[in-house]
């Protein structure tokens, strides 16, 4: 009878400890900032001395297109002509990806690659944001941003990449899209303005063209909208992704609405302000 008894605490308790293993790995968390963030490089590097750089910001979903279906490979042959591209809702430890979507892509597109994870759960950096290159990628660190909402922790990359005779610094970020994203935003934004150009703000800000705070950031001296630039008033009234730039020239901007995710690809092609100036000046000296 003691026996017994004896298993039956036992199992009582082993029950517990199973749930609270359980909990604690379920738990989502947001990672410890002071860890490095990992990365790959790439095999080849595009040369620094390349006229344009080519921009792509895309929230993957997940990899998960719009029917239902993951499909990584739908999404690196979209990317394949972007020399550097912000990645949103990515996601790590997929089963048929490995260790993270922003490597599986990279890897598809011969490029450099970092995963910033925005949270934790089972005991590893699981979901967030990443960033892939096809030039030498400087200094990824990862910026977290201040939330309200329980666990939809949110943060931003920032890296720096050569261009010519000048180093490009980058922001790249996926805003809360409720409460917490005006002060995400301006937290940014205020970043963005501090940056030494030339520089790019880029990412799904969940935030549309009539946001006035986007309204009173086109205001400041040199700051430009690819999309404004291209589109004009022609922008779709339910976007929310962009790409904003100080000291850079828009050569061309587009949206690419695709069934790889339920969100469009957006593409700008920049190049130095001071480079523009000189191309325009050699085609007037031409006969």
């Amino acid at each position: 009878m003691a026996l017994l008894r004896w298993k039956s605490v036992a199992l009582g308790l082993a029950l517990i400890l199973i749930g609270l293993i359980v909990w604690d790995g379920a738990d989502r968390r947001p990672p410890d900032p002071s860890q490095r963030l990992p990365q790959g490089s790439s095999m080849v590097d595009l040369p620094v001395s390349s006229p344009s750089l080519k921009l792509a910001s895309f929230n993957i979903h997940g990899g998960k297109g719009t029917d239902g279906v993951r499909s990584l490979p739908q999404i690196a042959e979209l990317l394949k002509t972007a020399d550097f591209v912000g990645l949103y809702e990515v996601r790590a430890g997929v089963r048929e990806v490995g260790a993270n979507q922003a490597a599986a892509l990279a890897t598809s597109c011969n490029a450099s690659w970092v995963f910033a994870a925005t949270e934790r759960q089972w005991w590893s950096d699981h979901f967030g944001n990443g960033l892939i290159s096809r030039g030498p990628l400087r200094s990824p660190i990862r910026i977290p941003l201040m939330g309200t909402r329980g666990k939809a922790f949110r943060n931003a990359i920032f890296a720096t990449v050569p261009l010519q005779d000048a180093e490009v610094h980058i922001l790249a970020v996926h805003i809360d899209r409720e409460s917490d994203r005006r002060h995400q935003l301006q937290t940014m934004v205020d970043l963005f303005l501090s940056l030494e150009p030339p520089c790019v703000l880029m990412g799904d800000l969940n935030t549309t063209a009539s946001d006035p705070l986007l309204i009173t950031l086109l205001e400041h001296p040199g700051v430009k909208s690819p999309l404004h630039e291209q589109f004009a008033g022609r922008i779709p009234s339910q976007n929310i992704d962009w790409i904003f730039t100080r000291g850079l020239a828009t050569i061309s901007a587009e949206l690419i609405e695709t069934t790889a995710s339920d969100h469009p690809l957006l593409q700008a092609e920049l190049i130095p302000i001071a480079r523009k100036t000189i191309v325009l000046d050699q085609k007037k000296l031409q006969p």
